[in-house]
């Protein structure tokens, strides 16, 4: 948004995933750090506001972690909510994500090996 003679008017905009609730400015002021309510995290360019998914995490308590057997860089977690996430070690961030029905919900969480 900018401001011309004392009237707002629309420069750019972003829709995110969910409500914005916390916001971090890059000591250059090129980039945001955007949190929102749904566990993402975005970077954003201040000069137009196009974003990209840095990260996500659980929303609800984590009730248990589980390591890979095979690889000590992975590991899958579960949360509150049922919500279940891979996450990889050598990337800092979640791979994979898979979300629960309506009905089930889960407190374990484990990494088979196929054979």
């Amino acid at each position: 948004m900018s401001i011309g003679g004392g009237k707002w008017s629309l420069t750019h905009e972003a829709q995110l995933d969910s409500k914005v609730m916390s916001l971090s400015v890059s000591v250059d002021k090129k980039e945001l750090i955007a949190g929102t309510s749904g566990g993402k995290l975005y970077r954003m360019l201040t000069n137009d506001l196009s974003f990209m998914l840095h990260t996500d995490a659980h929303t609800g308590s984590i009730n248990d972690l589980q390591f890979s057997t095979l690889r000590s860089d992975q590991f899958v977690s579960i949360d509150d909510n049922g919500t279940v996430k891979m996450w990889d070690l050598s990337e800092y961030k979640s791979v994979f994500t898979a979300y629960p029905g309506k009905t089930s919900r889960g407190s374990s969480c484990f990494i088979a090996v196929d054979d």
